[in-house]
């Protein structure tokens, strides 16, 4: 798996600046995964840095000065700021240009233009006097709208675990070699000769594997709290299938059924 941003950064006339960047991310299939998930997961990669590239040239315009010391006397963090600029960036795409699929890798190319001083000040600056806090574990930052700060908040949860998925992924090649040797699904992570504590990451705090070939997994970190489940069933000529549940807010796009 690898990506490459190729940016050309354009300064028009003061004080306007543009951004036009050209794009590529590829991403190579996991065990499973269709054309169009493995594609979908290369925009969607590819979306999340050209995000972070955006933050990073924000990040030295007056505006973004401006709201960082306006944040500060109101005793908030800096990292707020960049949050509040992240979910504000989160409606902000890239124009694709291409795709090409060879049977185990997509790669994606795109465009992407964007006036960065208009982009600098989509953040509000906060009012004089802090609003009284959310009734919320993750109230938005001062002038974000809340269904704005939800959203971004699944995508980044989402985000999140779509890491946890190559640690998944690995697993569930495993499972399967295991039914094809023996007929049956393995009933712990020694049948496949993994110990638990290999599988702890900043993402999983802990794993499972149980009864016919059910790996569950505590998540840690930003997704602390919350659970993961997949399985597999045979369906015959068509191999093995597998479905997922989890906790974790995925948002419209999800690509697990999320249970309370």
């Amino acid at each position: 798996m690898r990506g490459l941003i190729v940016s050309l950064l354009l300064v028009l006339t003061a004080p306007a600046m543009a951004m036009s960047l050209a794009l590529a991310k590829v991403e190579r299939a996991e065990e499973g995964e269709t054309e169009q998930q493995v594609c979908d997961r290369a925009l969607a990669r590819m979306t999340e840095e050209l995000h972070g590239s955006l933050l990073s040239v924000i990040a030295a315009t007056d505006a973004y000065e401006q709201r960082r010391l306006a944040y500060r006397d109101q005793g908030l963090e800096e990292s707020l700021l960049d949050d509040a600029y992240l979910s504000q960036l989160f409606s902000e795409k890239p124009e694709v240009k291409g795709r090409r699929w060879t049977g185990s890798r997509c790669s994606v190319r795109a465009r992407y233009e964007a006036d960065i001083d208009a982009l600098a000040v989509r953040v509000p600056l906060p009012m004089a006097t802090p609003a009284p806090a959310a009734n919320s574990d993750n109230p938005p930052p001062p002038g974000v709208d809340e269904k704005t700060w939800e959203l971004f908040s699944s995508s980044r949860d989402r985000a999140e675990l779509s890491q946890v998925f190559s640690t998944v992924a690995a697993l569930r090649v495993q499972i399967v070699e295991y039914y094809a040797m023996t007929g049956g699904w393995p009933e712990d992570l020694a049948s496949i000769g993994v110990a638990p504590e290999q599988l702890v990451s900043k993402r999983i705090k802990r794993a499972y594997l149980l009864k016919d070939g059910l790996l569950k997994f505590e998540l840690a970190g930003r997704l602390a709290g919350h659970s993961l489940s997949t399985w597999p069933t045979d369906v015959g000529v068509r191999g093995v299938e597998w479905q997922c549940t989890t906790t974790v807010n995925m948002g419209p796009n999800n690509f697990c059924e999320q249970v309370e």
